[in-house]
């Protein structure tokens, strides 16, 4: 039997989202995603959808109609939930959720958003901007929710990266797409700490990992990866060496992987899904949950979206672990939870 198991499903009543973030709010999980007309938001608990105008940063007369970015991360700073976005045809730029106040603009220069990612820190939080997937400005936003520019990390970030902490440092964890080592990056110092091989040896040959998250097991931080073939491997932070693929990796044809990580029961766990960013109609995106302390997957994997997954997001749902996954195709929200 498998360990996830479908909790619930919700229609998109907008145009099929392009990117979505989870936050924790006051009340509770909430999705925060965009669309080719703008933000809107899900609210599990009560299967809420709401739609949200986010107004353009552009000088009046240049771009009337609302901004819609193609890439967003939220943050909640101060009780409120300001977004960040972008896409190849808008610059950075980052808002007052509920208002739709833009609170930020990047300069000229910064056009071709690909990828936005977040790191929520105690007093502080970043946006991490990347074009092109090239070098990442880190965007620090201040107590009154407005961001500032505040350096350039020499690293690639695309949906397959992943922030955290790595003891007291905030870190940004990615594997470079041209063939260079996967990286630990100190957003601080803005330095790679440790780096691994992007290739992992197993018993059908080399495998490319293409997917990583952090987690900390048997009270140490470690780097989780998924290979597109199927593996997942625990790294060593102090030694830069990966250990032996899971038991349970079923080797497959060779795709895009996204994961994450948290916890349930206790336990520390990834979920990982197949990706396509440019599927056929006949792909599915598939799920499946692995036990990180003891080395193994938990239960056989899940076809979760046809036509494609965005990606999976772990969160807390009334105390209970739960995965969320928005599909590409199908125009469904749904929520998995971890059984066990």
């Amino acid at each position: 039997m498998s360990e996830l198991s479908l909790l619930q499903t919700a229609d998109v009543p907008f145009a099929a989202l392009t990117d979505f973030h989870l936050v924790t709010t006051g009340t509770g999980p909430l999705l925060v995603g965009t669309h080719p007309d703008g933000a809107c938001t899900w609210d599990p608990l009560r299967d809420r959808w709401a739609e949200h105008r986010l107004d353009s940063p552009w000088p009046p007369g240049e771009e009337d109609g609302p901004a819609a970015p193609s890439a967003l991360r939220a943050l909640v700073v101060g009780g409120r939930i300001v977004v960040g976005g972008g896409s190849e045809d808008l610059r950075f730029a980052q808002w007052d959720l509920a208002s739709g106040e833009v609170r930020a603009f990047a300069d000229d220069d910064d056009f071709d958003v690909e990828t936005v990612g977040s790191l929520e820190l105690p007093g502080r939080s970043l946006f991490l901007v990347s074009p092109d997937a090239e070098a990442v400005a880190l965007w620090d936003v201040g107590g009154d929710g407005t961001a500032e520019r505040i350096a350039e990390l020499n690293a690639r970030c695309d949906r397959t990266a992943a922030t955290g902490m790595l003891g007291h440092r905030p870190v940004l964890v990615t594997a470079d797409e041209d063939g260079g080592p996967l990286q630990v990056w100190d957003l601080n110092d803005r330095v790679p700490l440790v780096g691994f091989d992007k290739d992992l040896e197993t018993a059908e040959g080399e495998e490319s990992l293409l997917a990583v998250g952090l987690a900390e097991v048997g009270g140490r931080p470690h780097v989780v990866a998924a290979g597109g073939g199927g593996s997942v491997v625990l790294g060593d932070v102090d030694s830069g060496e990966w250990g032996a693929p899971f038991a349970g990796c079923v080797p497959q044809d060779e795709t895009d992987m996204l994961v994450d990580t948290g916890t349930a029961n206790g336990v520390p766990i990834a979920v990982t899904c197949t990706y396509d960013p440019y599927p056929a109609e006949d792909f599915t995106s598939v799920l499946r949950a692995w036990d990180l302390e003891g080395g193994h997957a938990r239960g056989g994997p899940v076809a979760a979206h046809e036509g494609g997954a965005l990606g999976v997001q772990l969160t807390e749902l009334e105390g209970r672990t739960v995965a969320v996954t928005v599909g590409r195709g199908d125009g469904f929200v749904r929520v998995w939870a971890l059984d066990g």
